[in-house]
């Protein structure tokens, strides 16, 4: 498939690698089978590894949080500790993160509640013990995708293994977890994610805490910068081999970082906070540091979740808001970052992800609202919006690019129609299944011909019903209802969320085309999108 779509744009052999480019943009963190999350295993999989991180309450520990306490809250620290020598006194054994927390609920539930996000993960990250195997090495959490329940996540990581040896017969990846709180937790995943698909991957150790270390020559600061500008504790203990390889790094220099990062094939992003991952592309006045330049410009960037979101130019505009927040325009905090700015692989448009089913059609609109990104140098006219465990995949050459979508369901594609009205918004809603190809021409998206020509025949079903469809913006109910009028072929239809009316309607411009057979396998293309306020 990987090599079909090559040609299909373009003469392969005729580019120069430097100038073409594979993005691979995930909705949503891929499904994958882990010793850690047996749920996306099949039945009765077992993998030996580790489960659950593991936690202890002991003397020692007790003496670290008293001369470490992270902030100047002197009630909060009275009342942990006292807490944590009750948990000492009930018992010594080495338990997992829920356990503890129900026995601390126990004691006192309104003390844990009260704890900030920074007090909570002090205290938790002091109280981690590593886990040991029988030979007193670190327990790693493992991964085996030939047991994943869902099958769209290894045609993702089939198509990433392809890319990657389109380009290089022996490609390597680097793994980026800068997303997670905790990246050194991340790392084991990250790096084994495309092991059995005999892809060498390394986990790079880039860190906030890294970037400032590595630009201000201050490498044995390193902890205490983990405490400041990661929020994360004791990493040295629980992944000693990780941040061994973060200090060797950061000694190295930002020259070797640079040239490992050119002599790799691809990166991948990991899920997770898109404002985590900024902080190790942009310093602190957002500029980019000197290793950005060689990231944007691997042959095969992956994304996923937050890592596909950091790929656009504009970012920090969908963060800390829902649809309804938007059309209700609440969003101020959400664009409180907005010039903060992605790595810019990707300069179509803004992207959005767990799209659909997180409902998030109206919060992406709400940045093609002009007035919404009047703070920004970039004028946003389109915003694609990715469903879970499903990828956008950009080729980029310098004869052309096209789009295609693999995985599991879809992705939104959305532009502005005219200028906003004072009464209503109007928007085309575009919906591309897996499996669809997207013609790219002077910066217009249209399912190909190829893709419309290999459409199955409509199917039968009977008309939607003459009402107004409720609650449109939970449960995914908006994906559902446009799929049902593309394989009606219904001509239009209503819906409502609280005190919003939200009209689709099929114009001339409409098209309708069953591109597979899945339950969201109906392409429609500029179908017209009316909100309005009651």
């Amino acid at each position: 498939m990987v090599v079909s779509l090559f040609s299909a744009a373009f003469s392969i052999n005729s580019v120069a690698q430097e100038q073409s480019q594979t993005l691979i943009l995930v909705g949503s963190e891929l499904t994958t089978c882990t010793s850690a999350k047996l749920n996306n295993c099949q039945k009765e999989t077992a993998i030996d590894g580790k489960s659950h991180n593991l936690y202890a309450v002991s003397n020692a520990q007790i003496k670290n949080i008293t001369q470490h306490w992270p902030n100047n809250n002197v009630e909060a620290k009275t009342a942990v500790l006292k807490t944590l020598k009750t948990l000492l006194g009930k018992s010594s054994n080495s338990v997992s993160k829920t356990d503890l927390l129900w026995l601390w609920r126990d004691i006192n539930n309104q003390q844990l509640e009260s704890l900030t996000q920074q007090e909570y993960n002090f205290v938790f990250d002091m109280l981690e013990v590593p886990l040991l195997n029988k030979n007193d090495e670190r327990l790693k959490e493992q991964v085996n995708t030939d047991f994943n329940i869902e099958v769209a996540t290894n045609n993702i990581l089939q198509f990433v293994s392809g890319s990657l040896k389109v380009n290089n017969a022996k490609p390597t990846m680097l793994a980026i977890t800068a997303s997670s709180r905790d990246p050194y937790e991340s790392a084991d995943v990250a790096q084994s994610l495309l092991a059995q698909s005999n892809i060498s991957t390394q986990w790079l150790a880039l860190t906030p805490a890294l970037a400032k270390a590595i630009t201000s020559n201050s490498c044995d600061e390193l902890p205490a910068l983990r405490n400041t500008l990661m929020n994360v504790y004791n990493r040295e203990v629980i992944y000693p081999e990780y941040t061994k390889v973060e200090y060797a790094l950061c000694k190295s220099g930002t020259n070797a970082l640079v040239s490992l990062i050119k002599n790799s094939t691809g990166v991948m992003f990991n899920s997770g906070n898109a404002a985590l991952t900024h902080k190790v592309l942009f310093d602190q006045n957002n500029n980019p540091y000197p290793w950005t330049q060689a990231l944007q410009t691997r042959p095969v960037i992956v994304g996923e979740g937050a890592g596909a979101a950091i790929q656009s130019k504009v970012t920090g505009m969908l963060t800390n808001t829902t649809s309804l927040e938007a059309l209700r325009k609440s969003e101020t905090n959400a664009n409180a970052n907005a010039n903060a700015g992605g790595l810019a692989s990707f300069n179509f448009g803004v992207i959005d992800t767990q799209f659909s089913e997180q409902n998030r059609t109206f919060r992406l609109a709400a940045t093609l609202n002009k007035n919404e990104v009047k703070n920004t140098k970039t004028e946003i006219q389109h915003g694609f919006g990715i469903d879970e465990n499903t990828a956008l995949v950009v080729i980029k050459s310098p004869e052309g690019s096209l789009m295609t979508v693999i995985g599991k369901s879809g992705v939104v594609h959305l532009t502005e129609q005219g200028k906003p009205l004072a009464d209503s918004n109007n928007y085309r809603y575009s919906y591309w299944p897996a499996s669809s190809v997207i013609d790219i021409t002077n910066n217009t998206f249209t399912l190909s011909e190829r893709t419309i020509e290999q459409a199955l025949p409509a199917i039968k079903i009977p008309p939607l019903p003459v009402q107004r469809f409720s609650s449109i913006l939970t449960n995914s109910k908006l994906r559902s209802l446009t799929q049902a009028m593309c394989l009606s072929q219904e001509q239009s239809a209503v819906a409502q969320q609280d005190e919003f009316i939200i009209s689709l309607t099929a114009t001339s411009d409409t098209q309708y085309h069953r591109v597979n057979a899945k339950e969201f396998g109906c392409a429609l293309s500029n179908l017209e999108l009316v909100i309005k306020s009651i």
